[in-house]
């Protein structure tokens, strides 16, 4: 599914090394979780594998495309849900807006984004929310908005910073609970960084990455 090889990330012109020749296999289907303490370069591999930076040196191949050689707009709308740390939500669109987005540019009805985007409002427990704007809700909501944005295409890769990062410990279950079922559902590869070893734990595998290396 996913194969990385020699991959160099380095920023302010030379004086930080982010990643530093990573090399790494990420099965079909597989749930990864990586951690590392804050700086260590796990966020900048997340976003790598998103299409949302490029490396200086190495490659990244996602289902058998090299990300530096196909159009990433199409790539992230197709193939990607990603959960950001601070979910990134539009504050002008509704939390039902927000989740219909990206439904835009694929075969969807207006009545069918609608429904997709109404299933998982109510996965989340959020459905009473649907026409408010983002400011109205808590943190832990608006993350939970973000979550249901990054299913509602049924993507392939499943990318998660800090999903649970705002949520106490009940949200967080559920929210695991509802990234992996959708994980079956639609045999994605989920990948989730983060710092809660109980969340770590509920991985197929758990990468650790130190000072822009992965650990042995």
């Amino acid at each position: 599914m996913i194969t990385i090889k020699n991959l160099t990330k380095i920023y302010d012109k030379g004086r930080t090394v982010a990643l530093r020749n990573i090399d790494l296999d990420i099965e079909d289907t597989e749930f990864v979780s990586i951690m590392g303490t804050s700086g260590s370069g796990k966020s900048t591999l997340l976003n790598m594998i998103g299409g949302l930076d490029v490396p200086n040196e190495g490659t990244i191949e996602v289902m058998g495309e090299n990300l530096s050689k196909i159009k990433l707009s199409n790539y992230r709308r197709e193939t990607l849900g990603f959960v950001f740390q601070l979910h990134n939500l539009i504050p002008n669109l509704t939390c039902l807006e927000n989740i219909e987005l990206p439904l835009f540019g694929n075969s969807n009805s207006s009545s069918q984004m609608k429904d997709k985007a109404m299933n998982l409002l109510r996965a989340v427990d959020l459905d009473e929310f649907a026409n408010k704007h983002p400011k109205y809700l808590s943190g832990g909501e608006m993350q939970r908005v973000a979550i249901a944005r990054a299913l509602v295409n049924n993507p392939k890769v499943i990318l998660a910073d800090e999903p649970t990062g705002q949520l106490d410990s009940e949200n967080s279950e559920m929210i695991m609970d509802l990234l992996e079922e959708k994980q079956k559902e639609t045999n994605a590869t989920l990948i989730v960084v983060t710092h809660d070893f109980e969340i770590a734990k509920r991985a197929d595998k758990i990468i650790k990455i130190r000072d822009g290396q992965i650990e042995s």
